[in-house]
C-alpha cells in the first residue's frame, strides 16, 4: 500500500507542473504576438524604404543623363560641379538607405529565428504535456496491477512459508539418513578392505602353490626320465609310448593358467615380427606409453592433453581420461594398478582413479615443465616426478603432497624408482646419470659423461638391476644400480634418436631392449653378450617413433610416433621367434601366451 501512496503523489506532482507549463504558455502567446506585430511594421517601413530607393535610382539616373549632356554641350564647369555634388549626396543618400534596409533585413531574419524558437518550445511542450498525460495514465494502471500483484505475493509468501517449512523437514530427515549412510559406507570401506587383503593372501598363497607344483613337476620329469633310463626295456617300452613332452604340457597349461599371477622372472620376452595393428590416437604427436604391472592394461599420452588406455591384448581402446591443460609427456601405473599418473607441460602431475576416470590429486609444485613421472614398485601410495626446474619432487598418492624435494645440477628428463622402492634414477640434460636414496633424500653416487648429449630416457630392470639409457648421442647404455658400472652400450648406424623424449624399454626379461628411431624404424637389441642389434621393424608409414613400451607378460611390444599413431607389434603365428645369442646358440623367443 506503501507502493500505491507514493505514485499518487508523482502522479499529483506531474499534474501540478502542467498546470504550471499551461499559464507559461499565455505569456509565450503575448509574445509572439507582438513579434509578430513588430514584424508586420517592419515589413510596412521596409516597402517605405524601398519605393524612396527606386525614386532616388531614378533621381540618380536623370542628374547622370543630365551630366553627360552637360559634357557633351560644353557648358560651364560649374554646372558641372554642381551636377556632381548633387550625385554624390544622392549617392550617400542611397548608401544610408541600403544600410537601413539591410539592418530591417537582419531584424526581420532575428524575429523570424525568434518566432521559430517559440514555435519549437510550443511543440515540445505539448509533447511533453502529451506524453505526462500517458505517464498518467500508464501509472493509474500500473498501480491497479501492483495492488494485484501484492496481493497474490502475499498468498505465494504464505504458501512459500509452509512450504519451506516442509522443505526442512524433509533436510534434517535427509541429514539423518545421510549420517546413517556414512556410517554403513565406512563399515563397507572396512569390510572391501578386508576382503582385499584376504584376496591378496589368497594370491600370495595361489603363487607360492604355483611355484611349487612347478618344482614337483619338474622333478617329477627328472625322476621319470632317470627311472626310465634304469628299468627294463619292457617298462621303457611301456614309458615311450606316452606322449612325448607330456609333463612339459602340463607345467606349460598349469604356467597358462597362471599367467597374470607368475612373476618376471619366469617370462621371457617375445621379439616382434610385424606390427599387429596402428591406431592414430593423438592429434599432433604421441609421446609417452606405459604399463600397468599386470600387463592387462596401458596408457598413453600426447600433445592432445589426452590420456588414453589400451587393451593390449586386443589392441583397442578401452578409456580415455581428460584432465591435462597441456602436452601430456609420460604416464606411469601405481602398483596396484588403481590408479595412473600424468606428467605435463602444464607444471603439475595429476592422478585418476581408474574405476572412476576421475581426477583424484593434481601435484603441483614444479615451477616449470614436468618431463618425467613414475610410481613406486612396492608402495602404492608413492611416486617421483622430474622437471626442467632442475627438481626431483617425491609425492604421498595418498595425501597429494609433495614429501621431499631433490635439487639437481641439470634439468631432469628421466626419473624412475629401483625395484627395492629406496633408490631414483635420473637422467638428466647434461648427460649424467644420478642415484638418490630416497631414505635419505641425498645423492648416493652419479655417472658422469654417461652420455655425450642430454639423456632422454631411463627404464630400470626389475629383476637384474639394471638401467637402461637412452641418450641423444644415439646410443643405449646399461648401467648396473647397484655396483653404478656401465655394462655395455648398444647401438645401430640406422638408429637416430628422434626427438628429447625418445623413450627406450627393456623387455620382461630383461634380455632386450626396444628403441625407435627418426626415420620411422624400431631397433630390437640383445642386452646380453656384446648386446647385437635382433631386429629392425618398420610399418607401413610410420614416422618418427617418440615412445615404446614392452608388456610385463613379455608381449607386446608397443611403440608411438610423431604423427599421434599407436602401433602393436607381435610375431607372426607360427613363429618361434628365437634369437641369437653371443655364444653362437639359440633361445627361445618366450613362451607364446594365448589369450
Amino acid at each position: 500500500m506503501d507502493v500505491s501512496a507514493a505514485i499518487a503523489q508523482e502522479v499529483l506532482a506531474q499534474i501540478q507542473r502542467r498546470n504550471k507549463l499551461s499559464s507559461g504558455f499565455q505569456e509565450i502567446v503575448g509574445d509572439y504576438q507582438r513579434v509578430l506585430q513588430r514584424s508586420k511594421e517592419q515589413a510596412v517601413r521596409n516597402g517605405q524604404l524601398e519605393k524612396e530607393a527606386r525614386e532616388l535610382r531614378a533621381e540618380n539616373a536623370s542628374l547622370h543623363e543630365h551630366v553627360q549632356q552637360a559634357k557633351h554641350a560644353a557648358q560651364s564647369g560649374e554646372k558641372v560641379v554642381a551636377a556632381e555634388a548633387r550625385s554624390k549626396e544622392l549617392q550617400e543618400e542611397l548608401t544610408a538607405t541600403y544600410k537601413e534596409k539591410s539592418r530591417l533585413a537582419e531584424e526581420l531574419v532575428q524575429a523570424s529565428r525568434q518566432l521559430q524558437i517559440v514555435r519549437d518550445s510550443n511543440e515540445a511542450q505539448a509533447r511533453e504535456l502529451a506524453d505526462i498525460t500517458g505517464k498518467g495514465k500508464e501509472l493509474r494502471s500500473r498501480i491497479k496491477e501492483l495492488t494485484e500483484a501484492l496481493e497474490k505475493e502475499q498468498s505465494a509468501t504464505s504458501l512459500a512459508t509452509k512450504e519451506l517449512q516442509t522443505r526442512l523437514d524433509e533436510k534434517e530427515a535427509a541429514e539423518r539418513r545421510a549420517t546413517t549412510s556414512e556410517s554403513e559406507a565406512a563399515e563397507l570401506s572396512k569390510r572391501l578392505v578386508e576382503l582385499k587383503m584376504g584376496e591378496i593372501e589368497r594370491m600370495n598363497e595361489v603363487n607360492r602353490m604355483c611355484d611349487e607344483m612347478i618344482r614337483n613337476a619338474k622333478s617329477m620329469e627328472r625322476a621319470a626320465a632317470a627311472s626310465a633310463a634304469s628299468t627294463s626295456g619292457r617298462f621303457m617300452g611301456r614309458f615311450q609310448s606316452l606322449p612325448a613332452g607330456s609333463v612339459s604340457n602340463m607345467v606349460n597349461g598349469i604356467v597358462e593358467k597362471t599367467r597374470n599371477h607368475i612373476s618376471p622372472t619366469s617370462i621371457e620376452s617375445i621379439v616382434p615380427d610385424a606390427p599387429l595393428r596402428t591406431v592414430s590416437a593423438h592429434e599432433g604427436g604421441a609421446y609417452t606409453l606405459a604399463f600397468d604391472r599386470s600387463g592387462v592394461r596401458a596408457a598413453s599420452g600426447g600433445a592432445d592433453k589426452v590420456v588414453r588406455l589400451w587393451d593390449p591384448v586386443n589392441a583397442q581402446q578401452t578409456g580415455t581420461l581428460h584432465g591435462m591443460t597441456e602436452t601430456v609427456t609420460e604416464v606411469a601405473f601405481t602398483c596396484d594398478v588403481k590408479y595412473v599418473l600424468a606428467s605435463g607441460a602444464d607444471q603439475a602431475v595429476r592422478m585418476w582413479d581408474l574405476s572412476s576416470g576421475r581426477v583424484r590429486h593434481t601435484l603441483t609444485g614444479h615451477s616449470q615443465k614436468v618431463c618425467s613421472v613414475d610410481c613406486s614398485p612396492t608402495d602404492a601410495h608413492k611416486a617421483v616426478s622430474g622437471a626442467t626446474d632442475r627438481c626431483i619432487k617425491v609425492w604421498d598418492l595418498g595425501r597429494g603432497f609433495c614429501t621431499n624435494t631433490l635439487p639437481c645440477h641439470s634439468s631432469v628428463n628421466a626419473v624412475r624408482v629401483t625395484a627395492d622402492g629406496t633408490m631414483v634414477v635420473s637422467g638428466h640434460f647434461d648427460g649424467t646419470l644420478r642415484f638418490w636414496d630416497l631414505r635419505s633424500a641425498r645423492l648416493a653416487n652419479e655417472v658422469t659423461g654417461l652420455h655425450t648429449q642430454q639423456i632422454t630416457s631411463v627404464a630400470v630392470g626389475l629383476r637384474s638391476g639394471v638401467v637402461l639409457t637412452c641418450g641423444k648421442d644415439n646410443l643405449l647404455k646399461l648401467t648396473d644400480w647397484r655396483s653404478f658400472q656401465v655394462q655395455r652400450t648398444l647401438r645401430a648406424p640406422s638408429f637416430h634418436v628422434g626427438g628429447v623424449w625418445c623413450r627406450a624399454c627393456l623387455g620382461a626379461d630383461e634380455r632386450h631392449a626396444a628403441a625407435g628411431s627418426a626415420d620411422g624404424t624400431l631397433h630390437v637389441w640383445s642386452t646380453e653378450g656384446k648386446g647385437h642389434l635382433v631386429k629392425t621393424l618398420k610399418a607401413a608409414g610410420a614416422q618418427s617413433i617418440l615412445a615404446s613400451s614392452w608388456s610385463p607378460q613379455g608381449a607386446p611390444l608397443v611403440s608411438c610416433d610423431k604423427a599421434g599413431a599407436v602401433t602393436f607389434w607381435a610375431a607372426q603365428e607360427g613363429s618361434s621367434m628365437p634369437h641369437q645369442h653371443d655364444d653362437g646358440s639359440h633361445r627361445s623367443g618366450g613362451m607364446r601366451q594365448t589369450r
